[in-house]
């Protein structure tokens, strides 16, 4: 029987990554690219569609599929993950019309959260969505196009998002899954689990203007004979919807650790306190928008405040970063508590749990005989500091576990960091690529191979838990205390009221 594969491809704020995933759940064959992330202005953050979302995705399929002993003819189908929500203007002929605006990086639109809270009323987004009108919702990126970018506003077919994009290049298909919008909030409608033409209407855009919502494991369509020519990929092919990291990320550990707290470590860092996000990739799932949220989310930042970190410290003029090893020495070099330096990672604002797109970062304790080291430990327990933030939010939690998944779990300090700070056990998958092991199984599911969630159950596998150091405890709660006094301290000098 001829061996069939399937094709993931997960791309991310700064790094895009693919693989080839056998039926058996093993990789065959993976490849990635970094890239960067554009801030033209203070509080952007773009990508060019083109040049990064579509370039990288028809780059590493060529690589892939130029892995010695593979054959195009294996691809069985095609599951993606991107980072989630952008807001990208296409023409009619899906031709983007500017770069793409990258979900809570971008801060831009904060005075349009404003316009749309006085145009549909301050609770409207709680009695929708349950939570507020954040930064990165698309419908405040939406009303800036039309207010700063009327010429492009005018000439938009499609407000499109990274997997809807690149699923159409795919298959022409102009199609989105409800769990990136879930995540995302307006123009989405959880109360109503569709377009919100309230809001649409607000924006001044149309609901034909927006994608056609499915489930992340339904079947878009096929690949085209463009599409073939450009890629390497087999005509005909599957491509599943598609759906964002994060969901991708919490299908890949599977069932069994269901009701564990969960930790992504991405480029932005998402705590869940225990519900299933992966719930919604499938058709069966069940819509409750009454039903009690389980408090959790997504930093602004992460990971991508350790690479800042490290940039700053290589250097400039310099063609590499500081090597790994180096870097693990520094941190166990410097005690718990960074010689006193405690790092609020509010760089692009915040999301969770604080909700503040004018906070700022902070170096607070700074003297003249700290080192790198100091500033680089800071910087891995300024995420530790987070993530116990937003753990917090649930205190009823008993079982002091979490299971962790994403880019971030191959820096082992981080994660010793973490279970340090928040005296949390943590759990890894053995392959740190848990989203393309969840786009795999998206694409699987979509050409009929399988048919039930649990099935991915054999594909999971652990590596040993991260035990939290009990003797650090007393340290990191005091600098703890420490460090939700300085935004409570600073929170208003940041607003601009100091």
């Amino acid at each position: 029987m001829k061996r069939q594969l399937f094709l993931a491809m997960d791309l991310g704020t700064t790094n895009s990554k693919g693989a080839l995933i056998s039926t058996e759940g093993v990789s065959i064959a993976s490849a990635s690219r970094r890239h960067t992330v554009s801030h033209p202005h203070p509080g952007w953050a773009e990508h060019d569609a083109e040049a990064v979302w579509w370039a990288e995705f028809v780059s590493i399929c060529r690589e892939l599929l130029d892995t010695p002993g593979v054959s195009k003819d294996e691809i069985l189908a095609v599951g993606i993950s991107t980072l989630t929500p952008a807001v990208l203007p296409v023409d009619k002929d899906f031709r983007p019309l500017r770069p793409a605006m990258l979900y809570g990086l971008d801060t831009r639109a904060t005075q349009e959260i404003a316009d749309l809270n006085e145009i549909l009323g301050p609770q409207y987004s709680y009695h929708e969505n349950m939570h507020p009108i954040e930064p990165k919702s698309p419908a405040p990126k939406i009303l800036w196009l039309g207010q700063d970018g009327a010429e492009v506003f005018q000439k938009t077919a499609y407000f499109v998002g990274a997997p809807t994009y690149l699923v159409h290049r795919l298959t022409g298909q102009v199609v989105a899954d409800y769990a990136c919008y879930k995540l995302a909030g307006f123009p989405f409608s959880l109360r109503s689990f569709g377009w919100d033409e309230n809001v649409c209407k607000a924006c001044g855009i149309s609901v034909s203007q927006l994608p056609v919502l499915k489930f992340a494991t339904e079947l878009a369509g096929t690949i085209t004979r463009e599409a073939a020519q450009a890629t390497g990929l087999p005509e005909g092919a599957a491509v599943a919807v598609g759906t964002g990291d994060y969901p991708a990320d919490s299908l890949s550990y599977g069932t069994q650790f269901l009701g564990l707290p969960k930790i992504s470590y991405g480029s932005c860092v998402g705590v869940n306190n225990g519900n299933d996000p992966a719930a919604i990739l499938f058709p069966d799932y069940e819509t409750d928008w009454a039903m009690e949220a389980v408090p959790g989310g997504s930093m602004s930042n992460g990971c991508a405040t350790i690479d800042w970190m490290i940039s700053l410290l290589s250097g400039h003029g310099q063609n590499t970063r500081i090597p790994d090893a180096e870097l693990e020495r520094m941190a166990n070099a410097v005690p718990a508590g960074a010689n006193g330096i405690i790092m609020l990672p509010y760089f692009n604002g915040e999301k969770v749990p604080i909700a503040d797109p004018k906070a700022c970062g902070m170096l607070y304790g700074l003297r003249m005989g700290h080192t790198h080291a100091d500033l680089y430990k800071a910087a891995l327990e300024s995420i530790g500091y987070a993530v116990r933030h937003i753990l917090s939010l649930k205190p009823d939690i008993t079982r002091r576990e979490a299971f962790v998944v994403g880019g971030g779990t191959r820096m082992p300090m981080l994660l010793q960091t973490v279970s340090d700070v928040t005296g949390f056990r943590q759990i890894a998958l053995s392959s740190y690529n848990g989203s393309l092991l969840g786009d795999a199984f998206l694409a699987g599911v979509a050409c009929g191979v399988f048919q039930k969630r649990d099935e991915i159950n054999r594909w999971v596998t652990t590596k040993a838990p991260y035990e939290p150091r009990p003797e650090l405890k007393e340290i990191y709660d005091r600098q703890f205390e420490i460090y939700l006094e300085l935004y409570r301290a600073n929170a208003h000098i940041m607003a601009g009221k100091g």
